[in-house]
């Protein structure tokens, strides 16, 4: 094979040819998602959060809702239990049920 055929170029006729070459432009997209947008608006900014995260805020939330929203009991005794002093069931039968 002559040398003159081969279709790769010398390291000297590379260096020769590397001051002219220029390169293209780089995709204007490219710029904003390597650095971001320059203005971002405040309504266009958004929060990543894993679905499990957001799944126990949202449980949380409804605990916190439930626990706010229920009534207060109000017990005569000031809110503690008391034993039953006396105990006095009373067995009903069918057949001397008065209506």
């Amino acid at each position: 094979m002559h040398p003159d055929e081969r279709d790769e170029l010398t390291e000297q006729e590379l260096d020769a040819l590397l001051p002219g070459w220029k390169t293209p432009a780089a995709p204007a997209r490219l710029r904003t998602s390597l650095f971001g947008a320059a203005e971002t608006k405040w309504w266009r900014m958004s929060i990543r959060i894993p679905v499990p995260v957001a799944a126990l805020l949202l449980v949380l939330l409804a605990v916190a809702m439930w626990h706010w929203m229920k009534p207060e009991i109000e017990h005569d005794n000031g809110g503690e239990l008391q034993p039953v002093t006396e105990l006095r069931p009373r067995i009903i039968r069918s057949a001397s049920v008065q209506n």
